[in-house]
């Protein structure tokens, strides 16, 4: 569901809700408004999901690196060791 179909079915929902009797009203509105402030915490979750994985992403990248650069030292070292007659 997209922000703004999410959006629009709120205020629709909003609207038949005032369309009702008073005293009906209040505890829909309420559970209304939970509803918003539950999407509003998804939507800062999923955010939070979203930067740690591309932190993760990152490091895994820089974490190959490494692992590469020290594979090539690694073989230059025995390159050099070997040339010394060990």
């Amino acid at each position: 569901m997209t922000e703004e179909t999410f959006r629009t079915s709120i205020e629709e929902a909003r609207q038949r809700i005032n369309e009702l009797p008073e005293g009906q009203r209040g505890a829909l509105l309420q559970i209304l408004d939970e509803t918003i402030e539950r999407h509003r915490e998804l939507e800062q979750n999923f955010a939070r999901v979203r930067e740690a994985v591309a932190e993760w992403q990152l490091m895994i990248k820089y974490l190959i690196f490494d692992r590469e650069a020290t594979i090539r030292e690694r073989d230059e070292l025995r390159r050099k060791l070997g040339n010394q007659g060990l």
